[in-house]
């Protein structure tokens, strides 16, 4: 009897003491959290007056990355950031943004304005040819953006993409193991040599037959960059199955364990070449965020939210616009503001215009509202904004509102430290 008393004590004593454990760990990071929000919160401190960026000089054509990387990456000892360990995410999610354009004045009061509560910034400098050299512009690396990023600590991951005019120089680097790692190594070379803290790939519309070579680029890439203390995110095509719509070529089980952060564009529901109708209802961006959490961690998942919308004419392709030009519109002819709260498939939450035979669809602050709350109820990694400058100044309230308070952080990092449950 004596044996079975001390056997049940041992038995029960240890989950309590397991439990007083976990309590005390959720007590510190709720402190923790609490104080990075009340951080946050308050208004952001820069330096004295930062001068308005000069006039943009014309572009230069695209310049190429030299492919000898090998002076570059020798003797750079690999290391962390503690930037992202310690700072990352500011609030309860990432939040982060896409730049498509230089760092002008539009997009540059928007980062200032929120650069306390911004994790990321992604400026579009990068394309490629298809011997895998760099190309870029006379917008990148723009050394004022990265140093003030750093000193607001907003991470600087630059996106290289395929957008281009003529053919798609991608397929041809990824179908050559010799030109895809050279690709990858002059991707790292230009990360490190410019203090970038790592690289956002923007890869689209792939056939599905390089499925596979996409797989193993972004694994390569993905292990070369973390051995130098880098970062890996990526955009990809929103979808709701395996082998469905333009992502095909995009295997989310693979990607999402070889990246830090998996981007979903979950906009462009209705796009620029089809008819008219909701940029990003919220019942199809639910669907894709459910396929995603079945195969990727969700720690890693990003889901894309729209800053901007379509002007659709009579016939014909839609115009995108950003909300600033878009509430011009409404100001100018005075015109009555629309919103689509659902359908028969479920929730939409986003407003549309209608003047002179032209029908305008774009997000609003309660559409970013109910995607917040579907990131925070999916326990998702955060958003992904396309994009920063000339966006609805409420929508930052509302992303203050949501997620300054989110504990979703704290409770994620507390489920890591208790035993299953």
């Amino acid at each position: 009897m004596m044996i079975r008393r001390r056997r049940f004590s041992l038995r029960t004593a240890w989950p309590a003491a397991l439990f007083a454990l976990a309590t005390l760990v959720w007590a510190a990071l709720v402190v923790d959290t609490v104080g990075l929000a009340r951080q946050a919160s308050s208004p952001p401190v820069f330096p004295t007056q930062t001068p308005a960026p000069a006039p943009s000089p014309p572009p230069l054509p695209p310049r190429v990355v030299a492919a000898n990387t090998a002076d570059v990456l020798q003797n750079v000892a690999p290391h962390d950031d503690p930037r992202v360990a310690k700072v990352h995410p500011k609030t309860g999610r990432y939040i982060a943004a896409w730049l498509p354009n230089s760092f002008d004045s539009i997009n540059r009061q928007s980062f200032e304005a929120n650069a306390d509560i911004l994790d990321e910034v992604s400026p579009f400098w990068y394309s490629t040819d298809t011997r895998g050299n760099l190309l870029h512009g006379s917008d990148a690396r723009d050394s004022a953006l990265i140093e003030l990023a750093h000193s607001k600590n907003v991470l600087v991951i630059p996106t290289v993409h395929n957008i281009v005019d003529g053919p798609d120089p991608v397929p041809a680097i990824l179908r050559s193991p010799e030109r895809r790692s050279q690709h990858v190594r002059n991707i790292v070379a230009e990360v490190v040599s410019h203090n970038y803290d790592g690289i956002d790939i923007d890869y689209e519309l792939l056939e599905s037959s390089l499925r596979d070579e996409f797989s193993a680029f972004v694994v390569e890439l993905g292990q070369a960059l973390h051995g130098q203390g880098k970062q890996l995110t990526i955009a990809v095509h929103a979808k709701t199955a395996n082998n469905e719509g333009l992502g095909r070529f995009q295997d989310w089980s693979v990607i999402g364990s070889a990246v830090d952060r998996m981007r979903i564009m979950t906009y462009d529901y209705h796009w620029r070449g089809g008819g008219p109708g909701p940029v990003a209802p919220v019942y199809w961006v639910r669907a894709v965020a459910d396929y995603a959490k079945s195969v990727v961690d969700p720690a890693k998942v990003v889901i894309g939210v729209p800053f901007y919308g379509y002007n659709w004419p009579g016939s014909g392709d839609a115009t995108p616009q950003i909300w600033q030009a878009i509430n011009d519109l409404i100001q100018t002819y005075g015109l009555t503001v629309n919103f689509a709260e659902s359908d028969a498939n479920g929730a939409i939450q986003e407003s549309w215009i209608t003047y002179k035979g032209r029908k305008v669809w774009f997000a609003t602050s309660r559409g970013l509202e109910a995607k917040l709350g579907l990131v925070q109820e999916m326990d998702l990694a955060g958003i992904a904004i396309w994009r920063l400058g000339g966006e609805d100044p409420k929508s930052w309230d509302v992303i203050r509102a949501k997620l300054l308070q989110d504990p979703f952080e704290s409770q994620r990092m507390l489920n890591n430290a208790l035993p299953q449950h």
